[in-house]
């Protein structure tokens, strides 16, 4: 079917719209879509998982993560760093900011705390902001907001030169600037929204997406910016439990998503030979069994639901495997780091250890990185993209070169990244660029 010179030109200007905004200085606006940004081909896009920790109070869990996001690293695809190829996995740690100052509560545990948060900032990861209190805001007005929003940012963003942590100074941070959000319980308002855009803040991560009767694990909306509020805002004002949203232009919005938890013969596929969905329902009377959409959160699964770690493990491998098999809108994890330290079994015990927890989330990190087209990524990092989004290169067609195997001239081999055609007749002779070699190397390309 032959297709209009429109429709063959409008990826083009799309992606040099995006290219224009951003060389410009200009607030992104991006509506709402089940196609990936800038025109670029749903086979082409990367696969970005976004896992990120709210609260972060306990040193221990904090630790965990910090040491297994730094035993792994996203695919080394065709090492281009514009879509993170063979870049070191990096998470988002919304902080909650009371947690590094001096108080009673806290007492000496905040010196440490404060030092695990400047030691994952230094190592790349994203400290953004999730209020100073950790209070119900659903209700709360402008000045609210910019009391927790701004007290914590304040306290982030002080200089660092705490040298034992025993000893804590309410007058030193992190030295990290936040320019990413998430309201504590989810509880978000507009003029949370009006006070984010004001402070120059890049995106918020408060709003739930994929709770539309249309959408499931293959078609959710990729990020998109406020200019015109927010679908999933104004469904959860439909059912009356937040409050309407209005427009915000140029601020980004990566949503929380519902996860599909698999129906009873997929689930088979991952493990697991019982319902999950009758589980799930004998602990939450208002899920849908037969929607199977659950938020995306280790809380929501582990403590409300009360399932197990491989129960967990394989609701995320199913739901990525959805993506990759549909339009590879971003698969977005909402965490606590808190839930994967010991110590935490002893105040909140649920039918879940600590240490099945963490094992469902590294076997998970183990599986993503095994798909070639995911990178694991922060909330920053996928924001970055969307702002100048960068399509992984196409597929291979060639076949790999083979050693110990003859070539003719013209003949074309995929290897390392590239594909590559000889020169004249080789024999063993590995492709490689430079002059008097057997090969030219074309095109970078993926393997499939």
């Amino acid at each position: 079917m032959k297709t209009s010179y429109l429709s063959r030109l409008l990826p083009a200007f799309i992606g040099g719209l995006t290219s224009f905004y951003v060389s410009n200085g200009l607030a992104a606006n991006i509506a709402p879509s089940q196609q990936p940004p800038a025109g670029i081909a749903i086979n082409n896009a990367p696969q970005f998982v976004a896992i990120a920790f709210d609260d972060n109070t306990l040193v221990d869990g904090q630790k965990w993560v910090l040491e297994q996001w730094g035993q792994r690293q996203n695919p080394s695809g065709t090492h281009n760093p514009a879509t993170y190829d063979g870049t070191a996995i990096h998470t988002t740690f919304f902080n909650t900011c009371e947690a590094i100052l001096i108080n009673p509560e806290q007492e000496n545990n905040a010196g440490h705390v404060k030092e695990t948060w400047y030691q994952a900032s230094l190592l790349g990861h994203e400290m953004a902001n999730h209020t100073l209190n950790h209070l119900h805001g659903l209700e709360f007005s402008y000045q609210q907001w910019q009391e927790q929003i701004g007290e914590c940012q304040k306290t982030m963003n002080q200089p660092f030169t705490q040298v034992d942590p025993e000893f804590p100074n309410d007058n030193e941070g992190i030295d990290a600037h936040a320019v990413g959000f998430r309201a504590p319980y989810l509880e978000y308002n507009d003029t949370m929204l009006q006070y984010l855009q004001a402070q120059g803040f890049k995106y918020d991560a408060s709003i739930v997406e994929g709770y539309d009767p249309a959408h499931h694990g293959g078609n959710q909306y990729w990020p998109y910016t406020l200019n015109d509020g927010s679908p999933g805002a104004d469904l959860s004002t439909s059912w009356g439990i937040k409050p309407p949203i209005s427009q915000h232009a140029g601020l980004w919005e990566i949503p929380v998503y519902a996860f599909i938890v698999p129906d009873d013969e997929t689930a088979k596929q991952y493990g697991i030979h019982h319902s999950i969905r009758d589980k799930i329902a004998a602990e939450m009377s208002w899920f849908d069994v037969q929607s199977g959409k659950i938020e995306s959160g280790d809380y929501n699964l582990f403590y409300m639901a009360k399932l197990s770690g491989p129960e967990v493990l394989a609701i995320m491998k199913y739901n990525l495997d959805l993506r990759l098999a549909g339009n590879r809108a971003p698969l977005t994890f909402l965490g606590h780091s808190t839930q994967y330290d010991d110590n935490f079994d002893l105040w909140v015990p649920t039918e879940s250890t600590a240490a099945e927890r963490r094992k469902a989330i590294e076997d998970f990190l183990d599986y993503a990185l095994s798909k070639p087209d995911v990178r694991i990524v922060s909330h920053i990092e996928l924001v970055n993209w969307l702002e100048n989004p960068t399509a992984l290169p196409k597929t291979c067609t060639s076949h790999s070169w083979q050693g110990n195997q003859a070539y003719q001239a013209g003949q074309k081999v995929s290897f390392n990244g590239f594909e590559w055609q000889a020169n004249w007749w080789s024999f063993n002779e590995e492709p490689s660029a430079g002059s008097w070699q057997a090969w030219t190397q074309l095109d970078a390309c993926r393997s499939e």
